[in-house]
């Protein structure tokens, strides 16, 4: 499972990426280990609420939205494992859309100082969830700049109680490869005109350009009587959808983890993968794509097996790339095009937008 976490400052830019080894496993079929898989690890998990109200503009979308009220609760969701060298690494999700380096980086030394885990062993995620507010400038949103401080205190915040529960749970790794195909699909579409679905209708929708990933891991830790200490799942669509209109969510990600939650006794944590071209244009609705997810991660859950765990760590990358750029005349001609054409009721908002 890989996690990427990139920032560029000029067209061609080394970027630091963050390949999560979190947990590096060994089966008896592939190293033929005779020791059984062991409580050698010591895990812990706590969640930080983060505080928004109906002031905050919310980057979900192209322009600026404003929320009345909230489903489910917005967190930072973190879960720390000590391996049985000693090593620390922690997972921190986040319900927001992004997480910027000047939030995650000042956190991150922050949790050094005060735990001993290298910011280097900090994963921070994620979950894109479009319905909380605005961490980035964006789509012509602005920076929340309050709930941005209350991230960062909250990333911090999750990880410090989260390694406080560690030093007293002995725990066993279980490992699962489920799946969940329904909610969610490749959403770059190939129109009848030759261009690719990117807003608006989708009538003119001939195939998907690419394929779906339906793979769901489940990472549970659970103690020598048997009680489940953490639970961690990842899938790779889009977190988009509430079940009640213009309100802030977690989505359906994040209210499936909730509610396992509280059926589980035990901490949830999503990370969401790679979704850019994949999102939920199956017709599944917000509340039965919570129940779906639910579904697929008890499952998964019910199937893990225990694991031997040889070592726990983090490995970090660094990979040059460069920036595309264009001409803006003839993308501005494109952007006309195309929203005149598949989403004329936002087309004069979207075009001043871009070429903001």
């Amino acid at each position: 499972m890989q996690t990427l976490s990139h920032r560029s400052k000029s067209p061609s830019s080394t970027v630091m990426v963050l390949v999560f080894v979190g947990i590096v496993i060994a089966s008896s079929a592939s190293f033929a280990l005779a020791a059984p898989a062991g409580f050698d690890l010591r895990v812990g998990a706590a969640a930080t609420n983060l505080e928004a109200d109906d002031s905050m503009v919310i980057a979900g979308s192209i322009g600026p939205g404003r929320a009345k009220g909230q489903e489910g609760q917005l967190r930072a969701v973190a879960i720390v494992v000590q391996g049985p060298r000693g090593n620390r690494i922690a997972i921190v999700a986040c319900d927001v859309l992004f997480t910027p380096r000047d939030i995650v980086d000042p956190a991150l030394a922050e949790i050094e100082k005060t735990t001993g885990i290298p910011a280097a062993n900090v994963l921070v995620n994620a979950t894109h969830t479009h319905h909380a507010p605005s961490t980035i400038r964006i789509h012509g949103c602005k920076r929340e700049e309050k709930f941005c401080t209350r991230l960062r205190k909250a990333i911090v915040s999750a990880v410090q109680q989260a390694d406080a529960n560690a030093k007293d749970h002995r725990s066993q790794f279980l490992f699962h490869l489920g799946e969940e195909k329904t909610v969610g699909a490749n959403s770059r579409l190939l129109l009848k005109d030759g261009r690719i679905h990117w807003i608006g209708s989708r009538a003119g929708a001939v195939r998907p350009t690419g394929p779906f990933d339906p793979q769901l891991p489940v990472l549970a830790f659970r103690g020598p009587q048997g009680k489940l200490q953490a639970l961690l799942y990842n899938h790779s669509t889009h977190t988009i959808g509430t079940r009640r209109p213009g309100v802030r969510s977690p989505s359906f990600y994040g209210l499936a983890a909730q509610e396992l939650e509280r059926e589980l006794g035990s901490t949830v944590c999503f990370l969401e993968g790679a979704s850019g071209s994949t999102h939920n244009i199956t017709g599944v609705p917000t509340s039965e794509a919570v129940k779906r997810i639910k579904e697929a991660v008890s499952d998964g859950l019910g199937k893990a097996k225990p694991q031997t765990v040889l070592q726990v760590r983090s490995v970090k990358r660094r990979f040059v790339f460069k920036v595309r750029t264009f001409d803006e005349t003839s993308e501005d001609k494109k952007v006309v095009s195309y929203v005149r054409k598949y989403a004329p009721s936002i087309a004069d908002k979207t075009i001043n937008i871009c070429r903001k």
